[in-house]
């Protein structure tokens, strides 16, 4: 099995315009440009601890360990309110952490699925 990975990190800003400069010049170039990774970034750690709370990531690793079947699921893991968790979920989602697949073509329920084995933190000083 291939292990996934996901890479969150934190970077100055404008970093991400000077890495696209050099790619467009190594494509121009005719140079082979190597794929990117799976990334989120964050302009600084308070920015990134917001989004990435320890509830939020006990989400992610209830979701990975127990596959939960819904939400409603997920919720009773974690102890908590079920709107709080799906407002959560949401989020995770948004960010591309969490996927949700549907369970059966009548079901309105979705399964909330990682799609990944491991979640790397970086801080570029």
């Amino acid at each position: 099995m291939k292990i996934r990975r996901v890479t969150v990190a934190v970077r100055p800003p404008g970093t991400i315009f000077d890495e696209a400069a050099a790619a467009i010049g190594r494509i121009e170039a005719g140079k082979k440009v190597r794929a990117q990774r799976e990334e989120i970034c964050f302009s600084d750690v308070r920015e990134m601890g917001k989004v990435l709370t320890p509830k939020r990531l006990e989400i992610l690793k209830l979701v990975r360990d127990h596959r939960p079947a819904s939400v409603r699921a997920l919720a009773q893991l974690t102890g908590r309110n079920v709107k709080n968790v799906a407002e959560d979920l949401g989020l995770l989602v948004s960010l591309g952490l969490v996927d949700l697949q549907a369970r059966g073509s009548a079901s309105r329920r979705k399964a909330p699925r990682v799609p990944y084995d491991t979640l790397r933190v970086e801080v570029h000083l």
